[in-house]
């Protein structure tokens, strides 16, 4: 080939080569270290970009064993599976999932806002519901959920599903609470948070965290009181004690507490005023990455080198150390 024809062909694959590395290395977000811990955890140079947008509302990621994110999308119905930058319909309808969470065989369990119910979806294609009521009245909305080693599901149940939410008609139970199914037996945990949300167990499955506001509003900057709560698990995955764990740094900030996850370390990633907020097992505010948009929940990927956050329209994802 002479050089002409060289430059000719190589050009173009140098402008593409460039223009999708231009591309992946978009940053739309800020990283806050409050702690040097913080750049332990989360690289100094990390990357905090789009991978999916256009959606109507994301919600409940989780990580997939056969290779992929799948995530809801509330209001559209959908349950999506994102494998590299594609996407498809996972299931559809969804009943209107928010939280998700897969098991070892690769059935997913969703809190459901449209029936109001945990239902499992297998690997087959076969749904059945897990529960839907609290001593014969139906649930509010349940909202997130994580599940023990054991078996037990964890979940909580906020009105946010209700066209009202607490002064909906069809309410049937008069609080919010934080349950556990175990046995296939439902039972109550807290019934005196206002509005809890996001939830998740420590590695150990020593403690259980669930996140709590007071008043909240379509827009939760300066809410008064946003903060997580810690309860103690004996050995049988029953709550012993409660503490208030840890209060937002800033409620000005916008967004809400939302879902959290906690790494291997016990490390708790919590979605809250000013995006993803970092706190160590004992309470310290390490840091926060920013976003453009507020955060609602968020997902490790394999061996958690990469954190997936679902953001209103957009699947987000960060490089971890």
């Amino acid at each position: 080939m002479n050089m002409k024809k060289f430059l000719f062909v190589l050009i173009p694959v140098l402008a593409l080569m460039a223009c999708n590395q231009d591309q992946s290395a978009v940053n739309i977000g800020k990283l806050h270290a409050e702690s040097d811990a913080f750049y332990t955890i989360v690289p100094k140079n990390a990357i905090v970009e789009n991978v999916g947008v256009n959606f109507e509302f994301t919600e409940g990621p989780a990580w997939h064993g056969d290779g992929y994110l799948i995530f809801s999308d509330i209001p559209a119905n959908k349950i999506y599976k994102m494998k590299g930058r594609k996407f498809e319909v996972f299931r559809e309808p969804s009943g209107n999932s928010n939280g998700l969470l897969v098991n070892k065989d690769g059935s997913v369990i969703a809190c459901e806002h449209g029936t109001r119910s945990l239902t499992e979806y297998s690997a087959d294609g076969d749904l059945r519901t897990i529960a839907d009521n609290y001593k014969g009245a139906r649930f509010n909305s349940p909202n997130d959920l994580c599940k023990s080693s054991s078996g037990i599901i964890y979940f909580t149940d906020p009105p946010w599903g209700l066209p009202k939410r607490n002064q909906d008609p069809s309410k049937e139970i008069p609080f919010n609470g934080v349950y556990m199914i175990k046995n296939g037996e439902v039972s109550l945990i807290d019934s005196t948070l206002s509005w809890p949300n996001g939830i998740a167990l420590s590695p150990e499955e020593k403690y259980l965290y669930v996140s709590n506001f007071e008043t909240p509003l379509q827009d939760v900057r300066g809410t008064a009181d946003v903060f997580w709560v810690r309860y103690e698990l004996d050995e049988n995955g029953e709550p012993i004690g409660k503490t208030r764990f840890f209060d937002a740094p800033d409620v000005d900030l916008e967004g809400g507490p939302d879902g959290m996850k906690t790494d291997r370390k016990g490390n708790l990633f919590v979605t809250g005023p000013g995006g993803v907020l970092i706190i160590n097992p004992e309470g310290e505010y390490l840091g926060r990455i920013e976003l453009p948009v507020p955060a609602t929940n968020l997902a490790f990927g394999p061996k958690e080198k990469d954190l997936y956050i679902t953001a209103r329209s957009t699947v987000v994802k960060v490089n971890l150390k």
